[in-house]
């Protein structure tokens, strides 16, 4: 009766797939929801790239400062949201900075407001926004922090963490730089 088990036992093959489904699943998921997690910080990144040109040009060109109503730093920020679909929390997580410099050009690296260790929506030091005139050089600075999620991504992309927006996130920077067109 034990040899006839021990033949049956050697020929069956019940339950292989489950237990090679088994040994293959976890990384398997692991990928998909990486890969789910890069596509979305790419396409975050690249419309936050677009939408930040878009409004500056409105700054380059001049319609932010000679409209009968001046664009103002919530109008600014609030279009270049509009432009991002929905797609992040911009009340918390996104911060808009417009540095002009005059007619010359801005000396060693610029400043990152994050560097404190906190980010303060609407406060003049993380989110400057700053008149300029006919001529001027201007840089326009978009940073979003995206939250990470996926266990093992987190460690690998995180770059900042704050108490109010949590430990694993990700700055995205959009970043645009030109001289004013000649608009007085």
């Amino acid at each position: 009766m034990f040899k006839k088990f021990r033949r049956n036992l050697k020929k069956s093959e019940k339950g292989v797939t489950a237990v090679e489904f088994a040994l293959v699943a976890a990384p398997f998921f692991f990928l998909i929801f990486a890969l789910i997690e890069i596509m979305g910080i790419f396409f975050v990144q690249t419309t936050l790239e677009a939408s930040l040109a878009a409004e500056a040009r409105k700054i380059k060109t001049g319609q932010a400062q000679t409209s009968a109503i001046p664009i103002t730093q919530a109008d600014f920020k609030k279009a270049v949201c509009d432009r991002m679909f929905g797609m992040i929390d911009c009340d918390h997580r996104l911060f808009v900075m417009v540095q002009a410099f005059g007619s010359t050009v801005p000396a060693g690296p610029l400043a990152r407001p994050w560097d404190d260790g906190t980010l303060s929506p609407g406060s003049a030091a993380d989110e400057p926004y700053e008149a300029s005139g006919a001529g001027d050089m201007v840089i326009v600075r978009a940073y979003y922090i995206w939250p990470l999620m996926t266990p093992g991504m987190t460690n690998a992309l995180s770059n900042y963490s704050d108490a109010n927006l949590g430990n694993y996130n990700r700055i995205l920077i959009a970043t645009s730089a030109f001289r004013n067109e000649p608009f007085n």
